[in-house]
């Protein structure tokens, strides 16, 4: 065979080789696309099912107004025990808007659940909801989801235990599916770890949104109708939170979304030092606003140097304007 005859023969063979490589690299990426996209289809397909589901099980229900069972807590020591309840109650949002809200103990937010660090928690759920299973997710609570926060059927109970082992400011809510929907129906509240030797903070505010009730779809796609402070639009306008001068304050805050970041701000002062999560190893000093994503929490340090009235808000001038708004009046 010529030398010419040769080297046309290798070219041919890398020519026909990188077709094929070509051809085994399409059907390859075709299979991997129509992967992909039937996976995601199908995972699509499940979560509008289960939002179908839901919704079609919420248009079948009347909305209830319960009568509120209070939460109880007996501490020996370091052991805690807590009763907590769920119902389904009408709560004020706003000036003569009532909001048929699911609940922790009939309140929007949930009752501060104050703990010290090192304390043994022993928490039990009993669901008073006869239309739902509810259920509890404490992001203070180091356990394994899967058994812990699993659903509690109506007129059933159970039982959760952990140690309260990081200090902290934290959320809890309900984790039931659609959790956005339980979340934003008013099932949430604050944990407050407080370390060794310390006190509890001065005030607990929890930030959250409300949106036309139980409409799952304006939950995930609309803004909210309002944005507030411990569950009511402008609740500490016309009650504001008192301060003295020079006298150090401690605001426990928690963002319990279900969706938007909140953009805490004091107008008059400085946030002197923040922990972000309310932990004390992280420190934040000098804070002119401080952002907070949904599920988190933040230990705000503040001291006024002047009497008079400091507005506090979220900064972000939408949330301010559907309720965001509060007072600290700082007297000698």
């Amino acid at each position: 065979m010529s030398q010419k005859s040769s080297k046309r023969m290798w070219r041919n063979s890398i020519l026909g080789i990188a077709v094929l490589l070509a051809v085994g690299l399409a059907f390859g990426y075709s299979f991997i696309v129509r992967w992909v996209h039937t996976s995601k289809s199908q995972t699509d397909d499940q979560q509008i099912k289960m939002n179908s589901n839901a919704m079609r099980s919420l248009s079948s229900m009347k909305s209830l107004n319960q009568k509120p069972k209070p939460m109880s807590i007996v501490r020996h020591g370091s052991n805690v025990s807590i009763n907590i309840y769920t119902e389904e109650t009408m709560v004020s949002i706003a000036p003569g808007v009532q909001f048929p809200a699911w609940t922790f103990d009939g309140t929007v937010p949930g009752p501060v659940l104050y703990l010290q660090q090192g304390d043994h928690v022993t928490l039990t759920l009993h669901n008073l909801d006869p239309n739902m299973p509810h259920s509890i997710d404490l992001h203070a609570a180091q356990v394994a989801p899967n058994e812990a926060f699993t659903e509690v059927a109506p007129g059933k109970s159970k039982t959760i235990r952990f140690n309260s082992s990081t200090p902290g400011v934290f959320m809890y809510h309900c984790e039931t599916m659609p959790m956005a929907l339980h979340i934003a129906q008013g099932m949430y509240g604050a944990v407050v770890v407080t370390p060794k030797g310390q006190k509890p903070p001065t005030y607990t505010i929890v930030q959250s949104e409300f949106y036309k009730p139980m409409d799952l779809n304006a939950i995930l796609n609309d803004p909210p109708n309002f944005v507030v402070f411990n569950g009511e639009a402008n609740r500490y306008v016309n009650k504001p939170l008192n301060a003295k001068v020079g006298q150090p304050i401690t605001v426990a805050f928690v963002n319990a979304g279900p969706n938007d970041f909140s953009a805490f701000h004091v107008v008059g002062t400085i946030e002197r030092d923040v922990q972000a999560s309310g932990n004390p190893r992280n420190n934040l000093y000098d804070v002119q606003t401080y952002t907070v994503a949904p599920g988190d929490g933040a230990l705000i340090h503040l001291k006024f140097d002047e009497p008079g009235i400091y507005s506090f808000v979220d900064h972000s001038m939408s949330a301010m304007s559907k309720g965001a708004l509060g007072r600290f009046v700082v007297t000698n």
